[in-house]
């Protein structure tokens, strides 16, 4: 029998510790919460709900972790549950139980963690990235010298029914906070894979055409990422060269051993290495020997400035030359007016990239381009010999 006083007690000290008593029935889908709920703004789940109820209140990458409660043992879990005041609240799980049922503490754990709307939006993101919704556009890649379309650069957006498309601006930061970036990255740069196997497909495979897609310093470092990336590629049935990988300079500097074996394994099975948004770390010019880069992209920056300032040009020389002895094309990013196309190509840039061709098209339109060009912009892809 227990000791009345000693339940007292605990009671009191699960009180006094802002806590709240916690008994969940696993095979029944039944919780009970003890203490003062309010202090966790769950009030209305302490009267009315159950342990699915409870799972539903919390952030979506943190459901799959209650799981672990099905388990025979000890568990801590800390874990964000939206409030009947719609508070995202940080709590953590302590307790033990038997696959049958679950008791122990649920303690506050670093106060709000914002409003509703956040996991709401983190609620929609995780379920678009299981509709398809986030999904590769596609800003043309143009040969300077013919102005014929060579590739497209493919740029993550997430096409919200009722709201719109997306841009990258709006939603990656949530997607980095949250654990998503991973997810986005694959469905970016597997999507551009397919995409680019279909337009190839309408030409029997003779089509002179590329697409790039970015990688982040985490995604890079990140176990499996090689073989993710190679299994979406050969999915496709691409050939050599014809995905292009896109890595940022300063990323790649965060830890340039790991970014080297996983860059290496990469290029080692024909996937090309882009070095994107060159320039703004100029220092590293020497570094480049370390790397296999095949494409070098300048900043936006100095493309820009080269219309005016005569050591912006001077640098781009120096980057076409130093990126010509090592075997590398290299790409102007920003081009925006016919004076900076002209610019780029006696300056010896072989590609260029920017609004005055296009702006991230939808993959419908890009297909269109592929085919027709762009009328007073570029032409369309060329094809290769039967």
């Amino acid at each position: 029998m227990t000791d009345p006083a000693a339940l007292r007690s605990y009671q009191d000290a699960v009180a006094a510790a802002g806590a709240l008593s916690v008994e969940i029935g696993l095979l029944n889908d039944t919780l009970h919460l003890g203490g003062q709920t309010p202090s966790l703004g769950l009030s209305e789940l302490s009267v009315e709900g159950g342990f699915s109820q409870f799972r539903n209140r919390l952030a979506p990458p943190d459901q799959p972790r209650l799981d672990v409660l099905r388990r025979a043992g000890a568990c801590d879990l800390r874990l964000r549950v939206l409030g009947d005041d719609h508070q995202v609240r940080y709590v953590r799980l302590i307790g033990q139980g038997d696959a049958m049922t679950w008791r122990g503490l649920m303690l506050p754990a670093g106060g709000s963690a914002g409003v509703r709307a956040d996991m709401d939006m983190e609620t929609a993101l995780a379920e678009a990235l299981q509709a398809g919704e986030v999904c590769a556009y596609y800003q043309p890649v143009v040969e300077l010298e013919t102005r014929a379309l060579a590739g497209f650069e493919a740029l993550a957006r997430w096409d919200r029914p009722g709201v719109g498309v997306l841009g990258a601006e709006e939603f990656m930061p949530l997607a980095q906070s949250h654990g998503y970036i991973e997810a986005v990255g694959d469905n970016v740069r597997a999507m551009a894979a397919l995409d680019l196997s279909a337009w190839r497909a309408a030409f029997q495979g003779h089509l002179d055409l590329f697409v790039t897609a970015n990688a982040t310093a985490t995604e890079v470092s990140a176990p499996g990422f090689a073989e993710r990336l190679l299994e979406a590629v050969n999915a496709a049935g691409l050939p050599a060269g014809g995905f292009k990988l896109e890595v940022n300079e300063t990323d790649v500097m965060m830890d340039p051993d790991a970014a080297e074996r996983t860059l290496n394994a990469v290029r080692d099975q024909g996937v090309p290495i882009v070095l994107d948004d060159f320039g703004t770390g100029y220092s590293s010019l020497a570094r480049l020997d370390r790397f296999a880069f095949d494409v070098v992209k300048l900043d936006q920056y100095f493309i820009r400035a080269a219309l005016t300032d005569g050591s912006a040009r001077s640098i781009i020389s120096s980057v076409v030359r130093i990126a010509e002895s090592y075997g590398m094309q290299v790409v102007a990013e920003g081009v925006e007016t016919d004076a900076a196309h002209a610019l780029c190509l006696d300056l010896g840039c072989d590609y260029g990239q920017g609004f005055l061709y296009a702006q991230a098209l939808a993959p419908q339109d890009a297909a269109r381009v592929v085919t027709d060009g762009l009328k007073g912009r570029f032409q369309c892809a060329r094809t290769t010999g039967v």
